[in-house]
């Protein structure tokens, strides 16, 4: 309606801070989602670096003590760095302070492996007999997703990216509600967005800028929100009703339609309100 047009408040406008956490809101989702459990994740893969790639250096330190081990079994084979490695798992005695302990193991050998029953030679951390390994042999193969700056780097940096984006369209959007000229838009097509939740109207408009230039925009709107409720119950045979539109006096392709009461109200200016209750 007309009167809703003429009731958008003179700029500098407050807003409520919905529309803006609403706007590009999978950048939000996605690029947050990413930060987080890539941070997360690097965190682990930087507490596990003291783990078993500590245990190869200090089998390199020693000393250690060579023991015969069984072969129990001998894993797929796989290439890496131009070698063919398999994992070996393995059994042996170990016998300290008067006990003869049954240990197992495994370790990633290259080239041929024994089979299975076969006799190999374990190197024992003499210290910590837990700590052992096949000689010649590897207690882990290093890879890029076990290390922290790798998921820095895959994950976060990405996730950083798309939080970015958010923003500065968060921010455009803000100076065009706060700052931005109103104009009449007509609603043009109003289709569902597929496989997103919660569920989305694309909504396609024109209308007439500052100039009188006419122009088209687009963007997303919630079906369960009031202006979505608004569009869906529109009929198509009566005709579109006329809908505000704010467009940004420099860049005019840069609009929004929305309703007036998505703007604080004018009561809300006196100094006592709460900073929380919209955005300035």
């Amino acid at each position: 309606m007309m009167h809703e047009v003429r009731s958008i408040p003179p700029a500098p406008r407050r807003i409520r801070l919905r529309p803006l956490l609403a706007h590009r809101w999978p950048l939000l989702t996605i690029g947050g989602a990413m930060c987080v459990l890539g941070t997360l994740v690097a965190w682990l893969m930087f507490l596990q670096i003291g783990g078993k790639f500590s245990d190869t250096a200090r089998l390199d330190r020693g000393p250690c003590e060579s023991v015969t081990g069984t072969v129990q079994q001998v894993g797929e084979p796989f290439q890496d760095g131009g070698r063919t490695w398999r994992n070996v798992r393995y059994e042996f005695h170990w016998h300290t302070g008067g006990h003869d302990l049954h240990l197992t193991g495994d370790s990633f050998v290259a080239g041929e492996a024994p089979g299975v029953g076969g006799s190999v030679e374990v190197d024992v951390l003499r210290r910590e007999a837990n700590i052992n390994r096949i000689r010649g042999g590897v207690l882990l193969m290093d890879r890029a997703y076990l290390h922290p700056q790798s998921w820095f780097l895959g994950v976060v940096t990405p996730g950083a990216l798309l939080l970015l984006g958010w923003l500065a369209g968060a921010f455009q959007l803000r100076h065009v509600l706060v700052h931005g000229d109103v104009s009449v838009g007509y609603v043009t097509a109003v289709e569902p967005v597929p496989l997103v939740l919660p569920q989305m109207l694309r909504v396609d408009y024109r209308f007439r800028d500052h100039r009188a230039i006419a122009r088209r925009g687009r963007h997303w709107v919630r079906v369960h929100g009031e202006l979505g409720a608004r569009l869906l119950a529109q009929d198509p045979l009566v005709g579109v009703e006329p809908l505000p539109v704010l467009h940004d006096r420099q860049q005019p392709n840069q609009s929004r339609v929305l309703l007036p009461q998505d703007f604080l109200p004018e009561s809300t200016r006196s100094k006592d309100a709460l900073s929380e209750n919209g955005v300035t």
